[in-house]
């Protein structure tokens, strides 16, 4: 016997687990890292900068002072900056400045930063005899400046850390909200397509049966009437009825159906586009042109494309065809469907009599064709000339392609 007996699973044990967590903790040991080289550069800098113009202004001013007053050289005195500079960036990179989030924390870390690069600059400046080691008013005032220019440039280095944080936070948060949109979008469209399905199938299904049946009833109210129970009047009158039902049936109620819901759109969207064309009527001229890489995506085995899409596409074309022979008068129509990059390329080119574009302007259904394209990514442009017919071209973006 097999054992059936289950474990409950613990965090680590699922695939999902394995490569959620290390990603995870890699984005944010990236983020840490990102915070401490602005942190860094930024305090390091600033720190920087200040120790050359201090060397450079006390040097200077040394020289015009009275004899006694001062000493040490410049080089001996940028050198101990810059040993300020270093145990300042030493500090840093080792305190919690640059991975807390509290505030109070960070200014803590860069005032125990700030103690040890001033004591340093000051022990450094008696090793370079630019001072005595001895506690007195130079020292002082050289340990003041120190902790002075330390600090400001570590709140500057913090500064910048933050900015940086807060500009990650909106970049992430940005792409959650487009996440969400398009999470959004793909769920209106999935309902969108329930909708048309289960409003088709009504049509096809049960309004459809419901006249069938009147039918039937006025078959046998025909066959009474003609048994002499009416006038010829009225079973002329009823058989006009009966056909006007049957045509609704028949046209109406079939072809509202369609237009909701392509026939043979849960097969692929070619085969509904080659059922659309094959309504057209015999004086009307036909092409269709598919790739292989098309075929492929929309092989009813294992299909590519979502239904939305394929809704979409067959959308493109019926409107194209539409606009030709109802507008355009077209003798001859050509479909063609590539694959681009990571979209779906649909051209529809007539031969009809064309029109202005700049100044005909879109068409209702074109329009809201164009407007729900570009809300998803795609694109939707009508190229015509009078008397030389149409282009309609549309780029229809394939989710399992850019979400790969």
């Amino acid at each position: 016997m097999r054992d059936v007996t289950c474990a409950t699973p613990r965090r680590g044990d699922t695939d999902d687990d394995w490569t959620m967590m290390p990603a995870a903790k890699t984005a944010e040991q990236s983020a840490q890292r990102d915070d401490l080289r602005a942190l860094l550069v930024a305090a390091g800098g600033v720190l920087g900068l200040l120790a050359v113009g201090a060397a450079l202004v006390v040097s200077t001013a040394y020289k015009y002072a009275p004899a006694g007053v001062g000493g040490g050289s410049f080089g001996g005195r940028l050198a101990a900056n810059l040993i300020c500079v270093l145990v300042m960036l030493a500090a840093l990179r080792w305190s919690r400045v640059a991975t807390t989030p509290s505030v109070w924390e960070m200014v803590f870390g860069i005032a125990v930063a700030t103690m040890y690069a001033a004591t340093a600059r000051v022990l450094a400046q008696s090793a370079f005899h630019v001072a005595d080691v001895t506690v007195g008013t130079t020292q002082l005032v050289e340990l003041s400046a120190g902790l002075v220019a330390a600090f400001a440039a570590g709140m500057a280095g913090a500064a910048a850390m933050v900015s940086r944080r807060r500009l990650r936070t909106g970049i992430v948060a940005g792409a959650a909200a487009k996440v969400r949109i398009e999470l959004a979008l793909r769920a209106l469209e999935d309902e969108e397509v329930r909708v048309r399905r289960e409003v088709a199938e009504g049509l096809h299904g049960s309004l459809q049966q419901r006249l069938v049946l009147i039918v039937a009833r006025l078959d046998r109210a025909i066959e009474s009437f003609e048994s002499g129970f009416g006038t010829d009047a009225d079973v002329l009158a009823l058989r006009e009825v009966r056909a006007q039902i049957e045509d609704v049936r028949e046209g109406d109620v079939r072809e509202t159906s369609r237009m909701l819901y392509p026939e043979s759109l849960e097969i692929g969207m070619v085969p509904a586009v080659r059922s659309l064309l094959a309504r057209m009527p015999p004086d009307i001229a036909t092409r269709m042109v598919v790739s292989d890489d098309v075929r492929s995506l929309d092989d009813p085995v294992s299909p590519r494309l979502t239904q939305s899409e394929r809704l979409l596409a067959v959308r493109v074309v019926e409107e194209a065809v539409t606009n030709a022979l109802r507008h355009g008068g077209a003798s001859s129509l050509r479909v063609a469907i590539d694959l681009d990059v990571d979209c779906l390329a649909v051209v529809v080119v007539d031969d009809g009599s064309g029109f202005d574009a700049p100044t005909a302007g879109a068409r209702s259904g074109t329009k809201r064709l164009q407007e729900r394209l570009v809300l998803i990514g795609g694109r939707l442009n009508v190229s015509s000339v009078p008397g030389e017919g149409t282009r309609v071209e549309a780029r229809v973006p394939i989710s399992t392609m850019y979400d790969a």
